[in-house]
């Protein structure tokens, strides 16, 4: 069974409704300008392949240029290959009324309403290197880090959406609370009330 069908699985299980998104903190975008770069390389090479430009030392400067444009273009595929289903980024299954947060050896069922997000606006640079963006921590009530997004991972897997989720939760929990169905959470918190009646 797969990382994502167990997750799915969890998911159903512990009553977390239906699956919305994925989301992977700490993901970046991957470089244009590295692909841009690369493609440069590879197609330059290429013409010296097909035209047979001599150059000195006869086919070095080929070659490197081939290795170093595959190079750069692969730079480009680097997330995309860091945030793979088993790779080595943590990921976050998203329901409408909790998340299984999936690590390398691990999964936990999480509702929302256990959690808060907190966001920090930031930027850094001038000019053309001006970057912002948000940062969101997803934290459990004891203050424990489950999730940290930096800001810079691609919309389609950042932060954004899981916020957006998470508020959706908490609005529709405050307007009806949801019946209470065991999830690693809801465990945690009945034994520490038990330990602390003892």
């Amino acid at each position: 069974m797969s990382k994502r069908e167990a997750a799915l699985e969890m998911g159903s299980a512990d009553g977390l409704g239906g699956y919305r998104r994925l989301a992977v903190p700490g993901s970046a975008v991957g470089d244009g300008f590295f692909m841009m770069l690369g493609v440069f390389f590879v197609g330059a090479a290429g013409y010296e392949l097909v035209r047979g430009v001599p150059r000195w030392p006869e086919g070095l400067i080929t070659t490197l240029g081939l290795v170093m444009g595959l190079g750069l273009a692969g730079l480009t595929c680097l997330p995309r290959f860091e945030r793979r289903e088993g790779g080595p980024m943590t990921h976050l299954y998203c329901f409408e009324n909790g998340f299984v947060i999936a690590g390398r050896d691990s999964m936990r069922a999480v509702r929302w309403s256990h959690i808060t997000v907190t966001a920090e606006r930031w930027e850094s640079g001038t000019g053309d290197g001006h970057e912002s963006g948000t940062r969101r921590t997803l934290r459990a009530p004891d203050g424990t880090v489950l999730a940290h997004f930096t800001g810079r991972e691609p919309e389609q897997i950042g932060g954004y959406g899981v916020l957006r989720l998470h508020q959706a939760a908490v609005e529709r929990e405050d307007a009806r609370p949801l019946p209470d169905l065991p999830c690693d959470d809801r465990i945690e918190q009945s034994d520490r009330r038990g330990a602390e009646e003892r």
